[in-house]
């Protein structure tokens, strides 16, 4: 996700727009990508710089709703400096937390629930509400304008011994989205196409667009820049709410020794968070230097997800929820998990640790 601006690097959860070469290949019912070795797919740990003690390390990507962690002056003030770096792994960034070479990590509640780290999710950044999308390409197949065609090309592409592309990235939100889209979506099977799981969206965007793929999960600016150039964004993350959750993580040995710490931390961030809310202008200027945007692109990504104040992430963290009365965050964690037990039965949502103390001492 490191913070100055370039023109070439999509916003979300993606490395630059360079790096094009598939990560694996996987076949119905998604699984991670992995390699001979049983590890992820270029799945390498990044290098973390000589600090100073009071220095927090924040390990995420590039995803737009992770902007303000990637201000070196977010803790000006707070007794501590923060240090943002870019680990694209999610194993890796799990990795880290749990050994405390990073303090807090910034990721999905699937990939927390997923990656089990020794930390506990102690705020909530944002959710995707159609940021994140099944792409089709009308382009390539004029007739495949909505997921109603999809039999139409998989029976053409049956008569060939073949099956549709469907590209999407592995161990990321779009594969969450994707297992929750075939589970929603009667229209939708995964065991008709040949799952190709790349690197970023961008990745699987550049499939569609060289004929590589017929279908592909993409999120923003990816999605915009695809329906502007006329491919169909066919389903969204809007269809199915609550599955793509960004949340703070930090890890059980950092709050163990100083959980002043992690207060700094998510003190400053709803502090960043309410002032970008209450000045909508600011935010935009914010979302397209972070992602070397223009105007309207950093528009499409703010208007595509849900970002999270202080109050909000006091509802979302500790306000329970009719009927189930449990906080939001709690049913999040348990519905995702469910979706995520269809290919990983070993997913225990018993094992995610919640703390909304941190929160709720700032709302109040």
């Amino acid at each position: 996700m490191p913070a100055s601006p370039n023109a070439d690097r999509p916003p979300r959860r993606t490395v630059r727009a360079g790096a094009l070469a598939l990560a694996c290949l996987a076949i119905a019912p998604l699984t991670g990508c992995t390699g001979a070795s049983g590890s992820s797919a270029g799945c390498e740990r990044s290098a973390i710089p000589d600090h100073a003690a009071d220095t927090i390390v924040i390990e995420g990507d590039p995803w737009s709703g992770y902007a303000a962690f990637r201000d070196e002056h977010l803790l000006d003030g707070s007794g501590y400096t923060a240090l943002y770096v870019e680990q694209l792994c999610q194993e890796a960034r799990a990795a880290d937390l749990t050994a405390g070479r990073a303090g807090i990590v910034v990721t999905t509640l699937d990939q927390y629930v997923l990656q089990h780290p020794e930390g506990t999710v102690v705020g909530v950044i944002d959710q995707s509400q159609g940021a994140d999308a099944l792409v089709l390409n009308t382009l390539a197949v004029p007739y495949l304008t909505s997921v109603d065609d999809l039999h139409r090309l998989v029976d053409a592409f049956s008569q060939t011994g073949r099956k549709p592309v469907l590209a999407y990235t592995g161990s990321s939100p779009s594969e969450m989205l994707l297992n929750e889209l075939a589970n929603t979506t009667d229209e939708l099977r995964l065991s008709d196409f040949e799952l190709v799981s790349v690197d970023q969206s961008s990745t699987a965007y550049q499939m569609l667009q060289d004929d590589a793929a017929q279908l592909a999960v993409v999120w923003e600016p990816d999605t915009s820049r695809a329906g502007a150039a006329g491919y169909t964004i066919a389903l969204t993350s809007e269809q199915v709410p609550d599955s793509i959750v960004d949340v703070i993580v930090a890890g059980n040995d950092l709050i163990a020794r100083a959980p002043g710490a992690v207060q700094a931390v998510v003190r400053s961030y709803y502090a960043r968070m309410d002032t970008y809310l209450a000045r909508p202008g600011d935010l935009e200027a914010l979302i397209a230097a972070d992602g070397g945007l223009e105007p309207a692109a950093a528009r499409s990504v703010i208007e595509g997800i849900k970002l999270y104040g202080t109050r909000d992430a006091d509802v979302f963290m500790n306000e329970r929820v009719f009927p189930l009365d449990q906080p939001q965050v709690v049913q999040s964690v348990n519905a995702i998990s469910s979706v995520l037990a269809l290919a990983h039965p070993d997913v225990r949502p018993d094992a995610a640790e919640v703390d909304g103390r941190y929160v709720r001492e700032l709302a109040q």
